[in-house]
């Protein structure tokens, strides 16, 4: 599936936060297997360690063997923390082997998207307690009634808030006629990115319906906006789209109002036929939905002292402009 060009595309985009979400698995398996080899550590291994840790500065002040009986004893471990860390690294290992498993899904016939992000999201879940559980036996908080189900899937209804700030990106590709986006709101939290490829015909404003104050939304026919996407501060969801679809950026960064924060690049085609179940007046009332939040609120004066009909921001600003070199008194303006 990676060799997709969209997907390979969107997984480019998002490649630093899939870098920082596999650095944070990795560097639970070598916190754990440091760990792990610490509990088979002679005295002279510990000493040699601790020397080496101390750093030049020590030589001839301090005891090396002495500062490791006391400073880096590794904290006893039972077998039953012992089996859950080797657990957790191999959970972990495996996610690392297989790093689409993390990134990359497909609904597939039948499904839904929002049933799709939850499980994927889930995966990450179950990763996200391999780490958990690592920590817990590293500092010898680990208790087998407490932590026995941290390597079952974790729904992200389920996670915290520093977990979802963590939350890996996701590319899931999706035939148009099963793009049905409403659920996508569910995961509008934390660091959640999600960039859907869109396969074949689909509603021309299908994540009109995910614009809110706070997150990043983005229909695309290329690709622009992605990296956008990829280092926006918040949840942020994108398509590519087919060329009939309406193409369109929210940025809340841009602004308080709705017209200050979206963009529309092209209309969009009106839909003449229902797709995937959704009719052509829910279709219709998405785009209208889009265009109305993008219309600019600008109510133009006449020469006859009456206002037009707001205005979208390139209308406005001609008319604008056209109003006041009129009224300016200048040559050739009036």
């Amino acid at each position: 599936m990676p060799s997709e060009p969209k997907v390979a595309m969107a997984l480019a985009a998002l490649a630093r936060p899939a870098a920082e979400f596999r650095a944070l698995l990795q560097g639970a398996v070598g916190l754990g297997d440091e760990f792990r080899n610490s509990l088979s550590e002679s005295e002279g291994d510990r000493a040699r360690r601790s020397a080496l840790g101390l750093g030049e500065f020590a030589v001839g002040r301090i005891d090396a063997a002495r500062f490791a009986q006391l400073f880096c004893r590794a904290p006893g471990a039972e077998p039953a923390s012992l089996a859950a860390l080797e657990q957790a690294l191999k959970t972990l290992r495996a996610f690392l082997a297989h790093p689409d498993h993390l990134f990359v899904a497909e609904v597939v016939a039948g499904a839904r998207v929002g049933g799709t992000v939850n499980a994927a999201l889930a995966r990450a879940g179950r990763a996200l307690n391999a780490v958990m559980l690592v920590e817990a036996v590293r500092s010898g908080r680990y208790d087998k009634v407490q932590h026995a189900r941290l390597l079952e899937s974790a729904e992200f209804l389920d996670w915290n808030r520093a977990e979802r700030r963590v939350a890996p990106p996701l590319v899931i590709t999706v035939d148009g006629a099963a793009l049905h986006a409403g659920a996508l709101a569910d995961f509008a939290d934390g660091q959640v990115k999600i960039v859907l490829v869109v396969r074949g015909a689909c509603p021309p404003a299908p994540l009109a319906r995910c614009v809110t104050p706070g997150m990043f939304v983005l229909q695309t026919v290329d690709g622009t906006g992605l990296d956008r996407l990829a280092h926006f501060d918040g949840p942020a969801v994108a398509a590519i789209v087919p060329e009939t679809a309406a193409q369109f950026v929210h940025d809340p960064a841009l602004g308080r109002e709705p017209w200050q924060r979206i963009t529309i690049r092209a209309a969009g085609e009106p839909p003449k036929k229902a797709i995937g179940g959704m009719s052509v007046y829910q279709m219709a009332e998405d785009l209208r939905v889009l265009h109305d939040l993008a219309r600019t609120p600008f109510a133009v004066p006449t020469p006859g002292g009456a206002a037009t009909p707001a205005l979208g921001a390139p209308d406005a600003v001609d008319k604008i402009a056209s109003w006041l070199l009129g009224q300016s008194g200048l040559p050739g303006t009036g």
